[in-house]
């Protein structure tokens, strides 16, 4: 069956949050509200920006660099949604938050919510943030191709790749009707705490051109020092083909199929998909909303 990109479904939580349907109003209050631990890791990305590649990461920094320490339990999706391959389910199965409850410290925790949303102890135990962030242009990009694949794969629904199906896309993702609203306002609803000590900013590009630097910088931000040997052994087991590998491994595990949401994630794939309009609209919205953002600069379009 064919569908369209326009009218994409979400969840609206409080009036002004946008949410994916594969969770519930319950299930965000009861986020909200989660106990946490002192020595809880919270990975925070806007979607489709290296989610898997740093958890990934952060699990072998914790097992040193050892893949066979880290369990398929813990390679879970973001943990406000419920781990299944249709929404009419979402109800009758448990949320990847509950499912870590027990699991031992330290948990590692992958979302994708606005900051208003995180844990409200958060910022009582001072847990350790983690927040990856990616150039905005490739963000769409990525999501567009993500959701194609994603309906077919689960809804069979066909959603053909043309310049208007991406163009319905593309201005939802600027018009923040989307799932997770608008990158530009994710971010800065981080960006703010960016001065604590206990909140670390990675850029994907960074970890694209520095892997080695970031893999010691989180490293060190986690408590763990790491000989070049660790590092290498991390660096080669977060690689692409390895957790692709690991991923279908996983097969036998009954949840969603976790290698649809892993891609090899060039950089500046928008400058083969966005039309000059496209890019001149998303140019626009990035210097009015970003212009006090020190985080982004590296992204500002010249003028």
């Amino acid at each position: 069956m064919e569908a369209t990109m326009s009218n994409l479904p979400f969840l609206v939580y409080k009036d002004k949050y946008h949410l994916p349907i594969f969770t519930t109003a319950e299930y965000v209050e009861e986020f909200e509200a989660m106990e946490v631990r002192e020595d809880d890791v919270f990975i925070v990305t806007y979607p489709k920006s290296g989610t898997h590649w740093m958890q990934e990461m952060v699990h072998l920094i914790f097992a040193d660099g050892q893949p066979e320490k880290v369990t398929a339990n813990e390679r879970r999706l973001v943990v406000e949604m419920a781990d299944v391959r249709s929404p009419e389910l979402v109800s009758e199965t448990d949320p990847g938050f509950r499912l870590m409850k027990d699991l031992p410290s330290p948990r590692v925790f992958s979302t994708h919510v606005v900051c208003p949303l995180l844990p409200r102890m958060i910022w009582q135990k001072q847990c350790k943030m983690i927040y990856v962030y990616r150039h905005p242009k490739d963000v769409i990009v990525s999501f567009y191709n993500f959701h194609r694949v994603l309906r077919e794969r689960f809804a069979g629904l066909t959603i053909p790749d043309t310049p208007d199906q991406f163009e319905l896309f593309f201005t939802a993702c600027l018009d923040g009707q989307i799932e997770y609203g608008s990158w530009f306002d994710h971010l800065l609803s981080y960006e703010q705490h960016r001065e604590k000590d206990f909140f670390l900013f990675v850029s994907y590009e960074d970890m694209k051109k520095n892997i080695h630097t970031i893999v010691s910088q989180v490293g060190k931000f986690l408590g763990r020092e790491l000989n070049e040997d660790t590092v290498e052994r991390i660096v080669e087991n977060s690689s692409f083909q390895s957790m692709k590998g690991k991923f279908q491994k996983d097969e036998n595990v009954e949840r969603t199929d976790l290698d649809v949401f892993l891609n090899k994630g060039e950089m500046n794939q928008w400058q083969s998909r966005f039309t000059k309009e496209q890019n001149k609209r998303c140019d626009e919205m990035f210097l009015r909303k970003m212009k006090d953002c020190d985080l982004t600069r590296c992204y500002a379009p010249v003028q």
